[in-house]
C-alpha cells in the first residue's frame, strides 16, 4: 500500500518543526475576515446506511477505509493530548475549549469510519480499547508522538498542529472520495470532510484573532479562503463532496 499523502504530509511539516512551531507566514498569502473563532457546532453526522446489498470494495477502497478509520483516531488523540497539556499549564483557554469539543466529533468520525469496516467485514486496526497514541500504522504513531510535542511549545502552535491536521484530513478526504466507487463510502467521506471544514474555520478563526491572518499549510491559499469565509455547516445533510472543499484534489 503506497503511504497516503496525510502521513507523508505530516511527516515532511512536522520535521520542518511546523515552520519552528510560530505562526508567522510559512509561505503565501495569509486568510483574514470573518472567520468564526467560536468553537464549531455540533459536526454529529448522519449515520449512512449500510447498503442492504453490499458490493465487495477493491483492495484500494479497503486500504483507504482501514486508513481513514486511524487517521480520524490520529486527530481524537492528538487533540485528547493537547487539550489535557493546556488545561493543567494554563487553565480553559481557547486552544482547551476548541480541542475538547472537537475532540467529540473526532471520535464520531471514527465510528462512522467503524461503520464501514463493520459493514464491509473488514478488521479493525484500532484495538477494542481505542487505546491512544496506539497505531498500526507506524508512521502515524510517530506522528502521534511528533504532533503532540509540537503542539506543546506553545498554545498557538497547538492551534497549529490542529489548523495542519484538519487540512490535511480535507485533502486526503477528497482523495477517498475520488477513489471510492460507492455510494455509501462516498456519504461517509463526504460528511467527514464537512467537519472537518468546520474543524478548521474554528483552529484557523482563533489563529486569526489571536495573530491577524492565517496561512495555509498544506491545502492551496484559495480553497483555505473559500473556507474561512464561508459559514460553519451542517453536517450530514447531504451525499455530496461540494462546498467551501470542492475542487481540491492532493496527490497521493
Amino acid at each position: 500500500m503506497d503511504t497516503p499523502s496525510f502521513a507523508r504530509t505530516l511527516s515532511a511539516l512536522a520535521l520542518a518543526g511546523l515552520c519552528a512551531t510560530t505562526l508567522s507566514a510559512c509561505g503565501g498569502a495569509s486568510a483574514a475576515g470573518t472567520t468564526s473563532t467560536s468553537s464549531p457546532p455540533s459536526t454529529t453526522v448522519t449515520a449512512a446506511a449500510c447498503p442492504q446489498v453490499v458490493t465487495p470494495l477493491s483492495q484500494a477502497e479497503i486500504d483507504e477505509a482501514l486508513f481513514m478509520r486511524e487517521e480520524e483516531k490520529l486527530a481524537r488523540d492528538v487533540y485528547d493530548e493537547l487539550a489535557a497539556y493546556w488545561l493543567a499549564r494554563a487553565g480553559q483557554v481557547p486552544v482547551v475549549t476548541i480541542m475538547s469539543n472537537i475532540r467529540t466529533s473526532e471520535q464520531q468520525h471514527m465510528d462512522s469510519m467503524k461503520a464501514v469496516l463493520d459493514c464491509y467485514g473488514l478488521p479493525d486496526p484500532v484495538d477494542a480499547a481505542e487505546t491512544h497514541g496506539v497505531f498500526v500504522n507506524p508512521e502515524l504513531a510517530s506522528l502521534y508522538t511528533t504532533l503532540t510535542t509540537q503542539g506543546q511549545a506553545s498554545e498557538l502552535a497547538a492551534l497549529k498542529v490542529g489548523a495542519l491536521i484538519e487540512e490535511v484530513d480535507i485533502q486526503d478526504l477528497v482523495d477517498s472520495i475520488a477513489l471510492s466507487q460507492q455510494t455509501y463510502t462516498d456519504t461517509v467521506y463526504a460528511n467527514l470532510m464537512c467537519g472537518s471544514r468546520n474543524h478548521l474555520r474554528s483552529f484557523a478563526g482563533q489563529i486569526i484573532k489571536q495573530t491577524g491572518s492565517y496561512t495555509a499549510q498544506v491545502i492551496d491559499q484559495a480553497t483555505v479562503d473559500a473556507i474561512l469565509q464561508s459559514p460553519m455547516e451542517q453536517c450530514g445533510q447531504t451525499a455530496s463532496n461540494g462546498g467551501s472543499g470542492q475542487g481540491y484534489r492532493g496527490g497521493r
